[in-house]
C-alpha cells in the first residue's frame, strides 16, 4: 500500500512542478544591479524559475527552491 501512496505523492509533486514552471515561464526577471544597496538579492530556481530571495550578505547562492530541492533529494526531478 505504501508504494501506491508514494507513487501518488510523486505524481502530485510533479504536477506541482509543472504548475510552477508554467507560472514562472513568462515572469519578468529582476535585475539585481538595479536594486538599491542593501536590498535582498533575487535568484531564480533552475528547476522551475521561482524567485529565491536571499539577504545581501549571502554566503551560498541557491540554485533550487525548497520544492525543487526536495524533488532532487527524492530523485523525482524531471
Amino acid at each position: 500500500m505504501s508504494g501506491l501512496l508514494t507513487e501518488q505523492g510523486r505524481a502530485v509533486a510533479l504536477e506541482g512542478l509543472q504548475r510552477r514552471r508554467a507560472a514562472n515561464r513568462d515572469k519578468q526577471r529582476i535585475d539585481n544591479a538595479s536594486l538599491p544597496a542593501g536590498s535582498p538579492m533575487v535568484y531564480y530556481c533552475l528547476g522551475c524559475g521561482h524567485d529565491i530571495w536571499v539577504s545581501e550578505g549571502w554566503l551560498h547562492k541557491p540554485s533550487l527552491c525548497e520544492e525543487c530541492s526536495a524533488l532532487v533529494e527524492l530523485g523525482w526531478m524531471e
